[in-house]
């Protein structure tokens, strides 16, 4: 028996060509069909599939055919959007007809003007070209109902299906905008008659009061060519792009393999969002934040409308129903997967330096060795884990170099005292003051006296009002993008996977970029990658001591809620003795830093379930480098940033080791042990 293989050869034509002769899935030239119905009838025995079509009585006696043209035959979307309205037209007793028009529009214009003035053609729906040569030639006096996909027509009459593409460029650089991105790059191949992608793209910048830099944007890219050296320019700049729009699949494989090329790092070099959905955008590493269409929904709005025309008898361009076309606008789903990240920003915007910038050489410590250099500390409050890893980390530097710490303060959050404090340690001429603000504002006068002197200044995680970075060696703090990410992260992912729906966010009510920060990336998190979930209220607090009596408000206010985001631990602490007091330990709670407090809790399967954990020991080891660096005259980067880690019931034995740099005591060990809920770590 003959194979499809044997056809094709016998007529000169693809096996595909063959196909679609056999099953009239797509239009092929009339000499071909010609060429392949020749070859089977000189066959003796034709395969089984010819055989089974020529003796298989249609389910669709009445021959209804509906027509699908596409415009761009290697366009995902389009190809995508054609097997959905496949699967729509099942067991409507209409067969779907799909002819690839592509640039040679006119080359077929002949044969769709007869295909469908036959009376089995009931209806088209068309993605139109981009001479409209379909529209306003082919089907300009064809009496057919007609649906248009992607955008309308000037001059036609007929109901069109599209997408709010200015919009979701919209989503994709305001989701960029709020990771801490500003210089964001926009590459596409548009054909759009109006460039809705790019002004979308402007929209968001000109909104956020970021410049829009024409140097990032190139709209009109071709081929892989045009990308490379597209790419190439951007490189060039001293300032590259951090994020990047690619709003075409035709430009997304084309610049990963140029990013692979350069060993430019995907999303910690430069995040990467691309336009639309494709199978493969899940699958690659890693992967691909997209901005994706409703394509079943897209088909079935073009398919449904398409079928209310028919019964009707309601034609395109017929001008009785001039009144009656609709236009179906349908908004874009931003999509994120791990293609990007938040980038970490100090307090004038710079971007935050990893502790890996601080190394010191081996002649150069026996130069500090030799200096008898002397440094204080002036904590905004002490007695929590935070701050002594903060001076454990600190000593370890210090000590290995012989630096003298001769004084370190508690402010006990009081800005005042903190002041007079300052003013004590200015007295005692340190080389190095390493301090923390207990508020920007209350405290800016005494630290602009520490800045008049010869004394350096290295600030955590906060910078006092009116100072520059030009006042101070650098300003150390947890990569606090990360940590809200994180904490973000942890309680949307509890939630959907506990059925979870409705939560409430307690942030901090003070003008502290970290604090902000940190906050501002928790709320971004939950509500674009988690848009099930439902925001019931907010808690605002200036200090802690409110905050027992504004959660009792919130909870009598919106009973419904089942989760809370909090800053920090301390207020945390306090939301729960409050919940306690209301029988609310149902509600579980996501925070930030590890204690032993939050420790014991999570242990026991307490309401705390997720906690972003910074790394103060660490973060110590970088203020004391940073240190070093200013004494050496060296040029230490003005904000540094240490990445956090993510906590949970599961990982946190390991978590207090990395954290603490010692095991957990014996009462952490025995709550884990105690509590039936979790396996205990070994």
């Amino acid at each position: 028996m003959a194979t499809i293989n044997d056809i094709a050869k016998m007529a000169g034509v693809s096996v595909s060509t063959v196909s679609h002769v056999v099953n009239k899935t797509r239009y092929v030239s009339p000499e071909k069909v010609e060429k392949v119905e020749k070859a089977i009838r000189e066959l003796d025995n034709p395969p089984n599939f010819v055989l089974k079509k020529k003796k298989m009585p249609s389910h669709r006696a009445d021959g209804n055919y509906i027509f699908l043209l596409i415009s761009d035959k290697k366009s995902n979307f389009q190809r995508r959007v054609e097997r959905e309205i496949d699967e729509k037209l099942k067991n409507t007793g209409y067969t779907l007809v799909t002819i690839e028009c592509g640039a040679d529009t006119a080359g077929i214009e002949s044969f769709l003007q007869v295909s469908l003035q036959d009376d089995s053609a009931k209806g088209v729906i068309l993605f139109p070209d981009e001479k409209d040569i379909l529209t306003h030639h082919v089907l300009k006096d064809v009496q057919i109902p007609v649906v248009i996909l992607g955008r309308e027509v000037n001059g036609y009459m007929a109901d069109t299906v599209c997408t709010d593409t200015c919009d979701g460029a919209y989503k994709v650089v305001k989701h960029l905008i709020k990771k801490g991105h500003e210089r964001i790059a926009f590459l596409g191949r548009s054909s759009e008659r109006r460039p809705m992608r790019l002004e979308g793209y402007k929209k968001a910048l000109e909104e956020s009061e970021i410049p829009v830099d024409e140097s990032y944007i190139y709209p009109h890219l071709q081929n892989d060519r045009d990308i490379f050296e597209a790419l190439d320019k951007m490189l060039e700049k001293d300032s590259m792009p951090t994020g990047v729009f690619l709003a075409n699949y035709a430009v997304v494989i084309p610049f990963l393999k140029y990013i692979n090329a350069h060993n430019i790092i995907c999303p910690s070099d430069i995040s990467v969002v691309c336009f639309d959905f494709f199978e493969w955008a899940p699958l690659y590493t890693p992967a691909l934040t997209t901005i994706e269409q409703d394509v079943a929904l897209y088909a079935e709005l073009a398919v449904n409308t398409l079928m209310k025309r028919i019964a009707r008898q309601e034609y395109a361009n017929m001008p009785a129903y001039k009144e009656v076309y609709q236009k179906h606008t349908l908004s874009m789903k931003l999509v994120i997967r791990d293609s990007t990240r938040g980038i970490g920003r100090g307090p004038f915007g710079e971007r935050a330096a990893s502790m890996e910038d601080l190394t010191i050489a081996e002649d150069e410590i026996q130069s500090i060795r030799q200096k008898k250099i002397t440094a204080a500390i002036s904590f905004h409050y002490a007695g929590k884990a935070w701050m002594e890893l903060h001076q454990k980390g600190i000593r370890n530097v210090f000590d290995r170099l012989g630096i003298s710490l001769i004084a370190i303060t508690d402010a006990h959050f009081d800005p005042e005292l903190q002041c007079r404090q300052l003013e004590s340690l200015k007295l005692l001429e340190p080389d190095i003051l390493i301090a923390i603000p207990s508020d920007n504002k209350r405290t800016s006068e005494a630290f602009m006296d520490i800045v008049k002197s010869k004394i350096k200044l290295v600030l955590i995680t906060n910078v006092p009002e009116g100072l520059s970075p030009e006042d101070y060696v650098t300003c150390v703090s947890v990569n606090e993008r990360s940590h809200g990410q994180n904490m973000g992260h942890g309680l949307g992912e509890y939630m959907y996977k506990h059925g979870m729906k409705n939560y409430g966010v307690v942030v901090h009510d003070a003008d502290f970029y970290a604090t902000n920060q940190r906050d501002g990336a928790a709320k971004q998190v939950l509500a674009e990658e988690y848009p099930n979930l439902h925001l019931c209220g907010e808690i605002r607090f200036e200090n802690e001591g409110e905050i027992y009596r504004k959660t009792k408000e919130l909870i009598k206010r919106y009973p419904e809620i089942e989760a809370l985001y909090i800053s920090w631990d301390g207020p945390a602490m306090e939301v729960i003795e409050a919940l306690t007091e209301l029988g609310r330990t149902d509600i579980v709670i996501s925070t930030g830093d590890l204690d032993h407090a939050v420790a014991i809790n999570m242990a026991k399967g307490g309401m705390i379930k997720v906690l972003s954990a910074q790394r103060p020991y660490e973060q110590g080891q970088a203020i004391a480098l940073a240190s070093v660096k200013s004494i050496l005259n060296q040029k230490v980067p003005s904000f540094i940033g240490i990445e956090p880690i993510s906590v949970t019931p599961e990982n946190l034995l390991r978590s207090w080791k990395q954290v603490f740099k010692e095991e957990a005591g014996e009462e952490l060990v025995q709550a884990f042990k105690e509590n039936p809920n979790y396996v205990f770590e070994k």
